[in-house]
């Protein structure tokens, strides 16, 4: 059978979110044979198929009827399926050419008959070193990937360090310098990982996203720690890891019994009033006994008291020695790892150097550190002026 019935948002999803994956281009130059998929239906069940050489992704949907599966150029059947409509669309293969048809059109694509010219990733069999619920994998790397940088030309900062030991303890952390971000993470299946793995940022962070809100287990499997493969509620991802050394992340969170300046404020409320802000703010917090001031605008007006913008928020358990305390941060970093938290966040700061060493920001198995913006006067004795 050549004929099947294909949900049309779903489809479309799903070749969006095989772009988002695997980085596919449809960029002049980019050679043909990486810039296609293959679709096929059987038994109820259709896939979104992409391999290039560094990543791999499958996808699977329920469906009706049956499709051989059909190699196509991805960018036309994406506008294909844009033109065909959102509604149920079905997807014929006639010869070397593939229809899809749907309430808004009919479109044909040219099957690519080159196969053998289409990079095939290698299988990744190995035990899983992560076995976990798919919202609590999600949420986990929701926590961190935030931290990872986009500089390729640091690209042991692109990545999301993954670690795992024989407890059951799975460790997860990225940082780009200015932010780093950590959790642990339990796992059903606990295996001794030979040495840390970097995995892709935007890889992971793209396939714990897709799962977030789906039932089942996702499990994460690394062959040689050459590939890695995630396996969630449908969809199937095998990417290479980052060869580059992870920073020492350990060394810079404090001691569990560390001397700490403490307050608790409401995450989401000051993520969402951050986001408004144009990443070429700064922002300076003080702190109050049971508030904390934001005041923002470029770095010169905030420090001569001139702020853009000033807004407070409420603050809890606040340590009395941090009444006082005034610290400078970036508006779009801040945020980023406040928008992950679900509530409450316990932020801390050296007794000492509040304004210029890393703020940290905890709530439950997650622990950031977030470097500051030297605001001029704004040290302990300044600020408690």
């Amino acid at each position: 059978m050549t004929v099947a019935q294909w949900d049309g948002r779903s489809l479309a999803a799903d070749l969006a979110y095989v772009k988002r994956v695997t980085g596919l281009s449809a960029r002049r130059g980019v050679a043909a044979w990486l810039r296609v998929v293959t679709v096929a239906a059987a038994g109820g069940v259709g896939s979104v198929r992409h391999e290039n050489f560094d990543a791999g992704v499958v996808v699977r949907t329920q469906v009706d009827g049956g499709l051989e599966p059909t190699t196509v150029d991805m960018p036309e059947l994406a506008a294909a399926v844009k033109a065909a409509g959102r509604g149920p669309l079905t997807l014929e293969r006639d010869g070397d050419r593939l229809t899809v048809a749907g309430d808004d059109g009919q479109v044909s694509v040219a099957v690519f008959d080159a196969l053998d010219e289409v990079p095939v990733m290698p299988a990744v069999d190995g035990p899983a070193v992560l076995v976990a619920d798919a919202p609590v994998f999600a949420a986990a790397v929701a926590a961190v990937a935030p931290a990872a940088g986009d500089d390729q030309t640091l690209p042991m900062l692109t990545g999301i360090y993954l670690d795992a030991d024989e407890t059951g303890t799975v460790a997860l952390a990225a940082t780009d310098r200015f932010r780093l971000a950590t959790t642990e993470l339990a796992t059903m299946a606990p295996v001794e990982l030979a040495a840390p793995v970097l995995v892709p940022a935007k890889v992971l962070a793209a396939a714990a996203a897709r799962v977030a809100k789906r039932e089942g287990l996702v499990s994460v499997h690394v062959d040689d720690g050459a590939l890695v493969r995630i396996c969630g509620p449908g969809s199937d991802v095998v990417v290479r890891v980052i060869d580059a050394q992870f920073p020492r992340w350990r060394r810079l969170l404090p001691d569990a019994g560390a001397d700490r300046m403490r307050a608790r404020v409401a995450a989401p409320d000051l993520a969402r009033r951050l986001k408004k802000l144009t990443d070429q703010y700064s922002v300076r917090l003080l702190v109050g006994a049971d508030s904390a001031r934001v005041e923002a605008g470029d770095l010169d007006a905030v420090v001569a008291g001139r702020p853009a913008t000033t807004f407070t928020v409420p603050a809890a358990a606040v340590d009395e020695r941090a009444t006082g305390v005034v610290a400078g941060y970036n508006p779009g970093y801040l945020a980023s790892l406040l928008a992950a938290a679900p509530g409450e966040v316990e932020v801390t700061w050296s007794p000492t150097r509040p304004a210029s060493t890393p703020m940290t920001i905890e709530y439950g198995a997650v622990r950031n550190l977030l470097m500051p913006v030297r605001l001029p006067g704004a040290e302990p004795e300044t600020a408690a002026a």
